[in-house]
């Protein structure tokens, strides 16, 4: 017998460690030691020879066994979401195979455009903790030696009889059942356990160590388990308690909660009329009321083996030629800002070397265009999932759509026009900038599984007012068209089947908003002033002179916030110092005779620029981002100072730092901003100030008020630095609340500090637009509100019927409270709000 067993490369392809696996379950070696291949090619073949113990009926994993060796090949990452979607399995569970025997094809481009990504994971998953020989890194084809494994270590043992202890019944919980990474996980936590654990599901039973063995049970959502662990009654019982505990969990998947069934309780389904809320995040605000209407990206189909390399590359060439020149037309005819700025990110994207170099390269092995350019295109993908920057993910969507734009041109298939029965809302996995672009005005709101409100879908979505929630999981994908929704944008809420009494509120409460904003919008111009005689400055919080110029329309008294990011994102090199000025002095224009405040630009954290030098750090948020980048970017700061400077009249504008954490920080900044004047031969002065956006910050106000000319209260990041907890977080964002007491006390401390020199605070983070917020803000002496160019009026109409005493009583009430939940329930006890 020999010392070692070769496992065979089962697809052609690109080997690479499992260190580079963007999923711990892998990279960590949870279920076991092996490589990973970024696929040339869809099909997969047989790693050994042996007997097929296991196959997903998903269909992207399997396992072969043979002699105690067990080897898992799975393909692609999440693709168990995919429900075995673009998988055609060519052999089945329990099947005898030979080394290089077709198991199984799959559609790369489903791979692409859905969940996935496409790595193909070969592991060695029994026997536990054996380490791989020999593996072969770089170009690989099917059916060559991957790496080998010794076999000696495959020799059975025999257990003697154990006592058993036995959990109550367990309810899974994962919405894709018990897959290969919670069972990794779950497999991972009982080899903690010296004695024999068992998983039970209704008559057969499963070593809870093996990760096979647990795949084997095939568990899906809510079916109902019984863990026997063996040992003694203290430990055994201890480990019951800490798996029913990761059940319960996720096994390091985000769940929603399931109720815990009684002994006698059977698995429920829930009927497809019954009532369902899904939370999400809100991408733009807004109600509605309509039917389901499912949306699903347009999907273009090609082949993969072309016969002439030259005209290949040629055709690519002209297709990236064509859609660069359609893409600078649009920007040039393009009015509005926001879909500018956007149409300008692809345009980068289109004319990025490094995506053109790959195809080319592809294209030189007898592929077509495009596959050649897909290729690319999931290569960089790879390359922005691995960095776990929310952020840089969410350009994913971007290379999607320019993936989409080529391979339309290469093949002559056009965009379909999309027609929707009037009212709908639109439900989708996710959707792509082009998408939106493309939604007619017909619809009444958008409700996505994935997204992120920061997204160019997101952003567009906002842009065209259309009341949108994102994020909200996969239980979207079980609505069918024609189902009834309840779409309250507002809160980051969907209901599915509502109730007719549910549906009667709710319109009526649309009817109600919709003429108090009627209302608003014909005061727009009146000054927000309370009952009791204070004037709160409502501004607009804008990005460029066309959201100022709409923000004034609504009645916004100056601008509290010009996010000059605006300028800079989507661009490979900073704009010289005649264009922003140029920008600028738009803005101050816009905003008519009102006063400007222009925030630095504010890059780092999760804001990278690639002509920002920031080294990448492992916690970017509590790193080099806003004015301590200067060190590195002195030029850069410097030229947009200049730019500000120069903006007339110069009496009209703030400049406002960001990231201000310490009093030396402003001292060196003011010192700054005097050199340029004095280069620049300006006497004139200008307002400075800073944002307050860390807790030392706002704890030291006071001694920053003696050099700052006012703050700008920052909640966004307050409130994440306060908390602890990151906003884009998948879970713990939910608890993230800027009426937190803790939040709070510092918003009150930097009011006291201001007014010991008489400063102005404003505000300008969404607490802003918060209307059970806005009464609190105001009671802690928050003098400016800076919100979105829409909710002006309507901010201004609700602080024209407040008081200021009684806000300044129920601030100081708020401040005791224990959380954001009681501060909310104030609010609209004291006020009668919703």
């Amino acid at each position: 017998m020999p010392d070692s067993l070769t496992v065979f490369c089962p697809l052609d392809g690109n080997s690479v460690s499992l260190d580079q696996v963007p999923d711990p379950v892998f990279s960590e070696r949870m279920l076991g030691d092996g490589t990973a291949i970024h696929p040339a090619s869809g099909a997969v073949y047989s790693p050994i020879d042996g007997k097929i113990i296991n196959f997903n009926k998903a269909r992207h994993a399997f396992v072969v066994s043979q002699n105690g060796i067990e080897v898992l090949v799975h393909v692609g990452l999440d693709t168990v979401s995919l429900k075995g979607k673009g998988f055609t399995a060519l052999a089945k569970e329990g099947d005898t195979v030979k080394a290089g025997q077709p198991i199984l094809t799959f559609d790369l481009e489903t791979l692409l455009t859905g969940l996935a990504s496409p790595l193909v994971m070969v592991v060695v998953t029994a026997p536990a903790d054996i380490k791989i020989s020999a593996p072969v890194y770089g170009p690989v084809k099917q059916g060559t030696a991957l790496f080998s494994i010794p076999v000696a270590c495959a020799s059975s043992q025999t257990e003697a009889a154990e006592t058993f202890w036995q959990s109550n019944p367990i309810t899974i919980a994962n919405a894709n059942g018990i897959h290969a990474r919670p069972a990794a996980v779950l497999a991972h936590l009982a080899a903690q356990h010296p004695y024999s654990v068992e998983l039970v599901f209704k008559e057969r039973s499963a070593n809870a160590k093996s990760v096979v063995a647990i795949m084997g049970l095939a568990l899906s959502h809510q079916d109902s388990i019984v863990l026997r662990v063996a040992g003694p009654e203290a430990e055994a019982r201890t480990m019951i308690a800490k798996l029913q505990e990761a059940f319960e969990t996720g096994l390091g998947e985000t769940v929603t909660p399931v109720a815990k069934p009684t002994e006698t309780q059977e698995k429920q389904t829930l009927p497809p009329s019954a009532t369902t809320t899904l939370t999400g995040l809100t991408a733009c605000g807004g109600l509605a009321v309509g039917k389901a209407f499912r949306f699903q990206t347009q999907q273009i189909t090609f082949e993969e083996f072309a016969k002439d390399p030259v005209t290949e590359e040629a055709e690519l060439e002209r297709a990236l030629q064509v859609l660069r020149q359609e893409l600078e037309q649009k920007i040039a005819a393009e009015k509005n800002e926001v879909a500018r700025d956007i149409l300008t990110a692809h345009l980068l994207l289109a004319q990025d070397p490094l995506l053109f170099e790959v195809a080319k390269e592809t294209v030189a092995k007898g592929k077509t265009a495009e596959f050649a350019f897909n290729t690319a295109i999931r290569q960089s993908v790879d390359v922005l999932k691995k960095t776990k920057n929310p952020f840089l993910m969410e350009r994913i969507a971007d290379l999607k759509d320019l993936r989409l734009e080529v391979l339309a041109l290469l093949t002559g298939d056009k965009k379909k026009t999309l027609q929707v029965p009037d009212g709908s809302i639109l439900v989708a996995e996710e959707l792509l900038p082009s998408d939106v672009t493309a939604l007619p005005t017909n619809i009444a709101g958008v409700l996505l599984a994935q997204g992120s409100p920061t997204a160019h879908a997101g952003i567009l979505l906002r842009n065209r007012g259309i009341p949108s929630v994102v994020r909200a999981g996969t239980t979207v994908h079980e609505i069918v068209n024609d189902t009834s929704l309840l779409l309250d944008a507002d809160h980051a809420k969907a209901v599915i089947n509502p109730s007719e009494d549910q549906v009667k509120e709710f319109t009526v409460r649309r009817e109600r908003l919709q003429a108090e904003t009627k209302e608003a919008q014909a005061a727009a111009n009146t000054p927000a002033v309370t009952l009791d005689g204070k004037r709160i400055f409502i501004e607009g919080n804008v990005a460029g002179a066309a959201e100022t110029a709409k923000a004034c329309e609504n009645g916004a008294e100056g601008m509290g916030l010009v996010r000059t990011e605006f300028l800079f994102q989507g661009r490979a090199i900073a704009p010289a110092e005649a264009e922003q000025t140029t920008a600028y002095q738009a803005v101050l224009d816009a905003a008519k005779d009102t006063t400007v405040t222009f925030r630095l630009l504010d890059a780092g954290g999760d804001k990278p620029l690639p002509f920002v030098n920031i080294a990448p750090e492992a916690n970017p948020i509590v790193g080099v981002r806003g004015i301590r980048a200067f060190e590195k970017n002195e030029g850069f700061f410097r030229t947009q100072l200049r730019a500000l400077l120069q903006v007339k009249p110069l009496n009209r504008v703030r400049i406002m730092l960001p990231m201000v954490t310490f009093t030396e920080e402003l001292a060196h900044f003011k010192q700054i901003i005097e050199e340029e004047k004095t280069a620049l031969g300006i006497t004139e002065s200008v307002q400075v100030g800073t944002m307050i956006e860390v807790p030392s910050a706002a704890l030291t106000a006071e001694q920053l008020a003696k050099q700052a000319d006012f703050f700008s209260l920052g909640t966004n990041d307050l409130t994440q630095y306060t908390l602890a907890i990151d906003r884009s977080h998948p879970v713990l964002s939910a608890q993230s609340d800027s009426l937190h007491p803790a939040v709070l006390q510092l918003i009150a401390s930097t009011c006291r500090g201001a007014a010991a020199y008489q400063r102005p605070v404003a505000l300008c983070g969404a607490m802003a637009g918060d209307k059970l917020a806005v009464p609190i803000l105001i009671g802690l002496g928050v003098t400016e509100l800076a919100v979105g160019a829409g909710t002006v009026a309507r901010i201004k109409a609700l602080v024209r019927k407040l008081n200021l005493a009684d806000c300044q009583a129920v601030a100081r009430q708020a401040l005791t409270l224990p959380d954001a939940e009681s501060v909310r329930k104030l609010v609209k006890e004291k006020f009668s709000m919703e």
